[in-house]
Parts: structure tokens; sequence; C-alpha cells
């Protein structure tokens, strides 16, 4: 009787373990989203009229590089670029001020 008991519990419990592992490869399974080349956990603040084309890419050789991440790429492409526009900005800004902190006559090395 007790090593019934024994047996049942270490069931359930392998049970629970496997069922955990399940649910972490289920969660490797969301999609990488890309919006104008820029990566976004949701798109729930673009506007649909805004969406120019969406593709969806599941090569092995483009979702290895987003490893462990293996439910693929969405690429979407907006007509108002607002993600990549901050980022264009803040590079231009950047490039202005290493600029002005240029001193002649020195040589910089990226």
């Amino acid at each position: 009787m007790k090593q019934s008991f024994i047996f049942i519990a270490a069931l359930l419990f392998s049970l629970n373990i496997s069922a955990q592992k399940a649910e972490k490869q289920d969660s490797l399974n969301i999609p990488v989203i890309l919006v104008d080349g820029v990566e976004v956990s949701n798109i729930d603040n673009i506007a649909k009229d805004d969406i120019q084309s969406v593709t969806v890419i599941k090569t092995p050789s483009v979702t290895k590089l987003f490893a462990p991440r293996l439910g693929g790429v969405l690429c979407i492409t907006t007509k108002s670029k607002k993600y990549l526009k901050e980022i264009i900005k803040k590079y231009e800004e950047d490039k202005e001020k290493a600029a002005k902190k240029k001193e002649d006559g020195k040589i910089y090395i990226r």
C-alpha cells in the first residue's frame, strides 16, 4: 500500500514537471515582430490603415538569428515609419554631438 502511494505520488510529480516543460516550449513559439526593422513586443498601437505590407518568414536561416524564439518572424512595413524615425533622429543627434566634440588636428578612430 505504501509503495503504491509512493508510485502514484512520483507519477503525479513527473506529470507536473512535463506539463511545465510543455508550457515553456509553447512560449518559445511566439513570433518576433519587426515593425519597420525595429523589434517590438506587440502591435496594438499600430493603426491598420498605416500598415503597408506584412511578411511572415519561417525559414530556418532567419529564425536561427532570433533563437531560442522559434515562432518565426513577422515583418510589418508601415507608411508613417514611426518606429524608424525615432532611431534616425537619435542617430542624427549623436552624430551632431560627436561633430561638436571633434578637435582640429586629431585623428578619431571608431
